[in-house]
């Protein structure tokens, strides 16, 4: 009876604390002393803080949820997170990861940008740190052997959907306005590949800086940049493709009082996909709404629907909305991380750290799905899901609109 009893408690721990189990029973050998640390920098303000508030919930979810599996498998640790906030900048990003380097820290998770990711990738190459970012996608940092890891596929699996809609939508032409950072750059990049392959035409690239505050002045010089291109195509033929992060938010707010941005379709990326920046400004939600702006971004797994679905509730619950897909990628990544801390303990060689690591992802599926990872540390699958404003309970909300399959190559628009 005590037997039946355990076990009952047993899985009701596990349904209650939404653990995800590994797809193989973990074999571990000797537990180490000491408790599990690791670091995370977020984008807690600044542009990327949408994102970084969210995923901040999706950590403490997950370190409660590690303890809990842990007490079942009676491992006496406590699981430490530090964060930090890099305040989407690439200086504060390296200035934190040095300060969690002295502090011992060896294992961090983010940050959130792919420029900030690029300017802490030597620092953690020569100081054996592991780097685990949750929402990093530039092609150029798909680099074999190195110490960084995403938990998201590249770019050009976006730059193929974004292709692949552009195309069906009967868009000919993009005039890009870009943010000009390591991410924008290469995202843009992969898909004008794709788009002009296929006969698309791709305008000369209104980039501006991230710290850009004369939104006016980039509106300016993108509506006379479209107003060149409807001399010699309709106005369904065109659309501004924008590539930003939460400061995408002004420049919708302020696109309505150009006439010619305010008559062509506009499109978005992954950065901007479910910011709930853009829903807190009525006037920028209206615009995006009106004029469509898809965004794509990493999808997750159906087969992990009773995994992401009650995670995104949760988080919800603490942050007063829907997260993005970057929490529950955040949220695998410090479970993927946990379970290495207690195979390698707190001063593994960074090789023994890398392989263990590579190993765990490779039997993990979490909330996000398979998390197995590719000969340069990424995410080695996964798809896309776009989403778009809508109209949702007198006010607006972000939508599933299409979905597009990596494997295939196929499109599928959701109907509502």
């Amino acid at each position: 009876m005590k037997t039946v009893k355990f076990l009952f408690i047993f899985l009701l721990v596990g349904i209650l604390t939404h653990s995800c189990i590994k797809k193989e029973d973990p074999v571990y050998g000797p537990v180490i002393s000491g408790d599990i640390q690791m670091g995370a920098l977020l984008s807690l303000t600044g542009a990327g803080s949408s994102t970084g508030l969210g995923s901040q919930a999706a950590l403490e979810l997950a370190r409660q949820d590690i303890l809990a599996y842990f007490n079942m498998l009676r491992i006496n640790k406590q699981v430490k997170i530090e964060i930090a906030d890099t305040k989407t900048d690439t200086a504060e990003a390296l200035k934190q990861l040095k300060i969690m380097y002295n502090k011992g820290l060896r294992l961090i998770i983010g940050p959130y940008t792919s420029a900030e990711l690029s300017a802490l990738k030597n620092f953690a190459d020569t100081h054996d740190m592991l780097i685990v970012s949750p929402s990093s996608v530039a092609v150029s940092l798909a680099i074999p052997n190195d110490n960084v890891f995403r938990f998201v596929s590249n770019d050009v699996i976006q730059g193929a959907a974004m292709k692949t809609m552009l195309v069906e939508d009967s868009v000919k032409v993009i005039v890009p306005l870009v943010r000009d950072d390591l991410w924008g750059r290469d995202l843009l990049t992969s898909t004008r590949s794709g788009f002009e392959s296929v006969g698309g035409k791709v305008c000369t690239p209104l980039f501006y800086p991230p710290d850009v505050t004369d939104f006016n002045g980039f509106l300016e010089q993108l509506n006379e940049h479209v107003g060149e291109e409807l001399g010699s195509y309709s106005p369904d033929e065109i659309a501004v493709y924008l590539l930003s992060l939460g400061e995408g938010t002004n420049f919708l707010a302020k696109s309505h009082a150009f006439g010619n941005l305010d008559d062509v379709a506009w499109y978005g990326s992954s950065a901007f996909a479910q910011n709930a920046l853009v829903l807190a400004d009525t006037t920028a939600a209206s615009f995006a709404r009106g004029h469509g702006l898809p965004c794509p971004v990493y999808g997750l797994d159906e087969a992990a629907k009773d995994k992401w679905q009650p995670l995104v509730s949760r988080v919800q619950g603490l942050t007063g909305r829907a997260p993005d897909v970057y929490a529950i990628t955040a949220y695998d990544a410090c479970w993927v991380a946990a379970l290495t801390w207690l195979r390698t303990g707190p001063a593994p060689s960074v090789a023994f750290l890398k392989s263990v690591f590579t190993s765990e992802a490779g039997n993990f599926f979490g909330a996000s799905g398979n998390t197995a990872l590719d000969v340069n540390g990424d995410r080695a699958a996964g798809n896309y899901d776009f989403w778009a404003v809508k109209d949702h309970n007198e006010g607006y909300a972000w939508e599933v609109v299409a979905t597009y399959n990596s494997v295939t190559g196929k499109l599928t628009r959701v109907a509502k």
